[in-house]
This record gives C-alpha cells, structure tokens and sequence, in this order.
C-alpha cells in the first residue's frame, strides 16, 4: 500500500475555490480506482477527464504565477514523459495518437487499406471536438503523474500544501494572441529554457524542462521513418540543420511570435465577430467562393504549428504531437473553441464528407455530431465519446476563466474586445479606430484571402504577405518589419519517398487536390503606414493605389527554402474590402457588410487575382 496522499475530497465541487474537509483523506490507490480506474494489461483505456469538480483551465503565466501549481505540473510533466514509451497511457503513446507511428492504440483499428498520418481530424467537421476529447485523456493521464509527484513529499504541511494546489490544478493554454506581459515575448521563457527549477522533497533542484521537449527514450527508426526525425533523440525547434547533429534553437522564435502577434490577434478577433457558422469558423477547407469567411480556427492554428516548429516535429502533422508545446498550443485552441461556442450556442457540428482520410475515417464518409471520436472510449462497453457528449467542456471536468461564474454572451464579449480588439478600435473608442470613420459611422476594414492546395508540397509551407519593402532571404521574412501575416498550411510529410535512409525532396505530390483557405487582415498595418506617413488616408482610391504598389507574397517550406508562387498549385491571393460598423459598447461586437473584391490589387501578378 502506497502512503495516504493528502489529496482532501471536493465537497462540494466549485468553479472557484475547493471547499476541503481536512478530516478525510483518500488512499492513492482509491483515487485511482474511483476517477481514473488505470488501464490493466487487457482492458481498455476510457476517456475521464478530470472528475473532481470544474476548474478553470489557466493561461501558462498564470500558473506560473501559482507556485506550487506550477512546481507540481512539471514534476507530474517529467514523470509523465519518463514513462515506460511501450506503455499505452505513456506520453510517447498518446502523443502517437496524433500522427506516427500510424498504429493502432486502444485496440482500434484502422479503416481498410488505410496509410494515413494518424487518427487526427484536420479537414474535418471533427477537427476541434476531436482535439477536446484528445486533449482531455492527455490532461487526465498526466494528473495521474501530479498525483505520484505529491504523494513523494513526506506526511505532513508540505504535502498537503501541494495536494491543496494538485485539487483545482487544470492543464495550462499558451495564449499567442494576447499582448504579453510589459517587457516579456509572446513566446513564454518557461517553454524556451531548455532547464527549469523545481522544489522536489530533498529540496530545489534542476532537471531538464518537460516544457522545452520530450526526450525519446529511445527513438525509433520504425515508428519515426524519417531521417532527421528518425535519429533526433529530442523534438527539435527551429533546427539547426536538417541532420543528426541538430539542435533547437528557440531562442529564434520569440521575435518569430511577436513580429506575427498583432495578425494572431486580429485573425482571431475576426472569426469571434464575424463567424457564426461552426463548420466555417472550424474548418480550413475551402468550401464555397464567397469572400466573406476565408478564414478558419484551424487555417489560425497552422501558423501557430508551422513558426513553433520551423522545420523541427511541430511543423509536421505526423510529428507534432510530441513537443509539449502541442498540448499548450490545443488548449488554445479548445479554448477560442469554448469561447466561440459561448458566443454561438445554436451553431456546432454539421453533417459532412470527409475530404481527406484518418487512420479510422475513409474519404466520403460523412460524419455529424454522433460520429464516434476514435480511437476515445467513454467507458469500458467501449462506447465512443461523440461531439454531442462532449459539447460542454465540464463533462470533462474544466473551464476556462472567461466562461466562469455567471458568464453570458455579453461578458464573453467583453472579454474577447479587451484581450483581442484592440487593433481595430472595437468599442468605437480608440483614437485609431475614429481616425478613418465615414460619416455613417462605419470602418472600412482590408483583408486578403488566400486560397493554395494543402498537399501540393512534401510538408508543410507558409505564404509570407508584406506591405512594402522587404529582404528577399527567406530566413529574414518572418521577422520582417513590413510582415502582414503567414498563411501557413500544416501538412505531413509523403510516405511514398523520403524514408530514414534518403535525403528530402520538395517534389509535387500526387494527392488529390484538396483546396485550403486563409485571411490576413491588412487594416492594422495600413493603420501603421498612415501614422507612418508611407499612406497618405484610408480612402478606398489611396488605399486600392498603395496596395497595388506595396502588397507582395513569397512561398516557402519552414526550412527557410523559397518555393516559387508558379509551383503552388491553386495559389490566389484576393484583396477584400468590407464596410464594419464598431460596436457601440464594450460588450457588444462591430457589425460587418458589404465584402466587395478589389481585384486590381493582385491581378497579373504570379498567384495573384
């Protein structure tokens, strides 16, 4: 019997802090038993999530904030990645859900004459209610390791001190879009340092950072394929090189994020006040030719993916899900999901085809909100959790700050405007956002929609747009000061070529031609170039003239190699302009009318109108 661990029973469950009766103490084995019932050598593994009350997800610097919140969560996360890599709750098993190593976990197998990158389900109707259900097991089986970390502590004050912050902690989100803290990068320190602090029982130590990669232990040729990845003992960032003798270089990457912040911040705003349709707001795939919703979570999501990784795991979809920064960067997502669905409670899954296949899912199924989330039982009968079973984030145990107490549309939007709404002077109150009113009231906001083929390169590649002048080295162009945005699209690398022992190529790949969209809003930047003096006024003539000038894009793989735009099949880059009336409080949204093309900007120019 292991020692009691003084983890004090919720009575009841609250959103904010746990009520605690001290007298009672569970036995760590009962613990178990009772939320988790850990997975024996022949039974399945079931999705619980936290069953212990609801509490709030928190952003990753505001546990930090929490310290012994904090200490406990990278203990459990070095425990959690120690774990034996054939064990199916280990970290390297549930990673590989994702992607590689496209076998089967939970006993589910896949759809017949299936190769695909793994159970994941981008392109999907699927893609964020999927991800919840994911993003819960890994939550639940790393509390598990929190749990054996502070039953380490000896009996007593500290113990228990842990055990009280153990009761409410909830995995952490890496939040990209909001202004950081004064002086700090939008790429927190405590996911670059490749070391970190932490009070262990015989005092404070070093240990290698659980939040800067996960080291293979060992890696595998058979499941990782590849060369580089198949010789990487650890995920990589930014890369060195594309060899063996490769290290990370994330010190790279917070100029990468805060040269990008203000377009995260503005895409996102964007599809809180603009998207109401679940199906557009979720999913990349370009399913219409209107000029209204080119933009997706998801098309956001790839940015996020592609700049983090910089040809290292998170760049690749069949790699990503094992740097640690995946789950931080998911819980994101989940979040702007939750957000959204506070926002649109009438709007969520719709019946659709699936475009591209899964380990499970064959091109033209079509799947809706009772579709099975696979490989995710919800008990032992081996019945799926569905996207309707898991609409609510508390059936698995946790929330977000936002939607806390009594949180209603109004609330939420208020939230949103302050952390997102800057840029475009939401509230009607921001001396920028009345510098280019029309009489009516009324913004003209620019915008440019870009559509490309997700597979028609081995991997994954960006479209880097810029106003104005710019360096033509493709190192230099994600920290270019006249860098618009990044339309990045996340894709996996072809298993018809390229195996541990060949070099890599860039070859056109065969797939079928499967259309993707993304926005980039121009309207802060021309904002900048008006202040600037570069633009004289945001009259829709000056603007139409300036742009056609001054609006470029490159291609390129994240490797820093330019593609030219001729080789990317499908590529348009499309300006659109859109009349927004601000709100008129700061817990209400701007109104959007009016989307018109202005199809003199990009045309004769290669991937242009």
């Amino acid at each position: 019997m292991l020692s009691a661990l003084c983890l004090l029973q919720l009575i009841p469950f609250t959103l904010g802090s746990p009520v605690l009766k001290p007298e009672l103490e569970l036995e760590l084995e009962d613990l178990e038993r009772t939320y988790y019932l850990e997975r024996r050598q022949d039974e399945t593994v079931t999705v619980t999530g936290m069953r212990f009350g609801v509490q709030p997800r928190l952003e990753v610097r505001q546990l930090e904030a929490n310290a012994d919140q904090w200490n406990i969560f990278l203990l459990g996360m070095r425990r959690f990645q120690q774990t034996d890599q054939s064990d199916a709750t280990s970290y390297y098993q549930i990673a590989g859900i994702h992607g590689r190593p496209f076998q089967p976990w939970n006993d589910v197998p896949p759809a017949d004459g299936n190769n695909s990158p793994g159970y994941c389900t981008h392109l999907l109707n699927l893609f964020l209610s999927w991800h919840r259900a994911y993003l819960a097991l890994f939550e639940q089986k790393l509390y598990k390791h929190i749990v054996d970390a502070v039953n380490e502590f000896p009996a007593g004050s500290e113990r228990q001190r842990y055990a009280r912050a153990a009761l409410s902690w909830r995995f952490p989100y890496w939040d990209w879009a909001a202004a950081p803290p004064s002086g700090q990068s939008v790429f927190p320190e405590s996911m670059q340092s490749p070391t970190i602090d932490v009070t262990m029982p015989n005092g404070t130590t070093t240990i290698p950072n659980p939040l800067f990669s996960y080291r293979f232990h060992p890696v595998s040729v058979d499941d990782f394929y590849f060369n580089p990845f198949a010789t990487w003992e650890e995920t990589m960032r930014y890369p060195t090189g594309w060899d063996g003798e490769a290290t990370s270089q994330n010190h790279l990457l917070g100029p990468v994020f805060d040269n990008s912040r203000v377009s995260f911040q503005d895409r996102l705003y964007n599809l809180f006040t603009n998207y109401d349709n679940f199906t557009e707001f979720g999913n990349e795939a370009w399913m219409h030719s209107g000029l209204q919703n080119a933009d997706s979570l998801e098309a956001l999501h790839d940015v996020i993916h592609g700049f983090l990784g910089s040809n290292g795991h998170m760049t690749f979809l069949d790699y990503s899900a094992f740097d640690p920064a995946f789950f931080l960067h998911h819980a994101m997502m989940d979040r702007c999901f939750a957000l959204w669905q506070a926002l649109y409670p009438d709007s969520y899954v719709e019946p659709m085809a699936a475009i591209q296949q899964t380990f499970t899912i064959k091109v033209g199924d079509v799947k809706d909100e009772n579709s099975a989330l696979e490989p995710f039982f919800s008990n032992r009968d081996r019945d799926y959790w569905t996207s309707a079973s898991i609409r609510s984030t508390q059936t698995f145990g946790y929330t977000y700050p936002e939607l806390v107490g009594n949180a209603n549309i109004s609330s939420v939007k208020e939230a949103i405007n302050k952390l997102y709404g800057s840029s475009m002077g939401n509230s009607g109150l921001s001396p920028r956002g009345l510098s280019y009113r029309a009489a009516d009231g009324r913004q003209r906001q620019y915008l440019a929609n870009i559509v490309s083929q997700k597979l028609v390169l081995d991997g994954s590649y960006a479209v880097y747009l810029f106003m104005g002048d710019f360096d033509d080295t493709p190192s230099s162009w994600a920290t270019s000061p006249n860098l618009v945005g990044t339309h990045a699209v996340f894709g996996a690398l072809s298993s018809s070529d390229n195996a541990a022992s060949t070099p890599r190529s860039r070859a056109r790949r065969s797939d079928s031609a499967i259309q993707v969209t993304g926005t980039m809003p121009l309207t802060s930047m021309l904002l900048a170039k008006m202040e600037s003096g570069e633009l004289a006024n945001m009259k829709l003539a000056t603007v139409e003239g300036y742009l056609t000038d001054n609006l470029h894009w490159r291609v390129g793989m994240f490797d820093d190699t330019e593609v030219s735009a001729e080789d990317v099949a499908d590529l348009s880059v499309t300006v659109v302009t859109a009349r927004v009336l601000p709100a008129a409080s700061e817990d209400a949204f701007p109104e959007w009318s009016e989307f018109a093309e202005i199809s003199s900007i990009t045309r004769g120019k290669p991937g242009g109108c």
